[in-house]
């Protein structure tokens, strides 16, 4: 049994953080309430000031988003393959709705969000199934299946407050 704690975070990275961060204003803490004192919290900075937060995961991940560009215009969703029209069609709102999901997920993949998690702990069970022994043992119980024998993912959202 795996059990993902989740408190107030991220799964899937919404439109306008993926837009955000190029703004020197984005890369400074901000105030919670609006009214900055001495010892108040401050919210994360929303970027670096000088690339939105897609560019910055782009940077990371080159090949990958080229490979997202080349899949999505195979599946039709976007006009070109290259991977700046892409960008440039994302950051002036011009993409369907399936291609801008398309890359929330891909952008959710390469951070630390509840999603990759989510999505890691469910492949647990393919690697189980993929173990020899595993699948020595089972072969003599070919009514059952693997995963459902071994693994259990409970999220547990936690809200406060």
């Amino acid at each position: 049994t795996q059990i993902i704690p989740a408190y107030n975070e991220v799964v899937v990275p919404a439109v306008d953080f993926l837009r955000a961060g190029a703004d020197p204003e984005d890369a400074k803490n901000g105030s919670p309430d609006a009214q900055p004192g001495l010892g108040d919290l401050t919210l994360p900075p929303k970027g670096d000031g000088v690339n939105t937060n897609l560019a910055f995961m782009i940077s990371q991940f080159p090949d990958e988003w080229c490979f997202l560009a080349k899949r999505l215009h195979a599946e039709g969703l976007i006009a070109t393959r290259e991977s700046q029209d892409l960008y440039r069609s994302f950051m002036e709102g011009s993409l369907n709705r399936e291609a801008i999901n398309q890359i929330r997920l891909w952008a959710c993949l390469r951070t630390q969000s509840v999603a990759k998690t989510v999505i890691g702990a469910l492949q647990y069970g393919r690697a189980l199934a993929s173990l020899p022994k595993i699948r020595e043992h089972y072969a003599q119980y070919p009514d059952k299946r693997i995963p459902e024998d071994h693994v259990e993912v409970i999220l547990a959202h936690q809200t406060y407050g």
